[in-house]
């Protein structure tokens, strides 16, 4: 079911997710939305809308399947860090698991979570193999390139550069 927290504003009463014209889409991502500017979040909503009009079964189909995504990121994001399967499993788990993600499948409104997690571990994962393998400009690009979506899923992205300096820490770099 969707609930009566942010669902309503983001779903139900929302006219920019009822088509996808080419007018409705350049208003999602020129203009800002519910005091945000997260153009992806609302599109991806118009796209779902597209396929399940308003039945959150589909909506909750696909939070899930998402975040099943962003669990394998933080495995291989911690794999890549570690070089240690176990702990990236562990890790993967714990975090699968965990309340505050699992609250971003339960609840529609809360797709910018998945979609800035699922772009801001890609980011990482591109940024430690630019590090550590031989493409460094391809990987540097699309780190950046997932930055750039991450940001515009939720500001909450615009955490990553100081996250990357702590990779570089990490791993001995200065």
């Amino acid at each position: 079911a969707l609930t009566n927290w942010d669902d309503p504003h983001y779903l139900n009463d929302n006219p920019l997710i009822r088509s996808l014209s080419g007018q409705n889409i350049k208003k999602i991502f020129t203009e800002v939305f519910f005091g945000n500017y997260q153009p992806l979040h609302i599109f991806s909503y118009a796209i779902e809308y597209h396929f399940y009009k308003l039945n959150p079964v589909g909506y909750h189909t696909t939070s899930v399947i998402m975040h099943l995504m962003v669990t394998f990121l933080v495995f291989k994001f911690i794999l890549f860090l570690s070089e240690n399967n176990t702990i990236a499993l562990i890790t993967a788990l714990l975090f699968g698991i965990h309340p505050l993600h699992v609250e971003s499948v339960a609840w529609a409104a809360e797709r910018k979570d998945l979609l800035y997690a699922m772009f801001f571990h890609g980011s990482m994962i591109c940024y430690i193999r630019y590090i550590k393998e031989q493409q460094k400009i391809k990987f540097i690009f699309f780190a950046f390139l997932l930055f750039v979506l991450s940001i515009m899923s939720k500001a909450m992205a615009s955490s990553l550069p100081p996250v990357l300096i702590l990779i570089d820490y990490f791993l001995g770099r200065k």
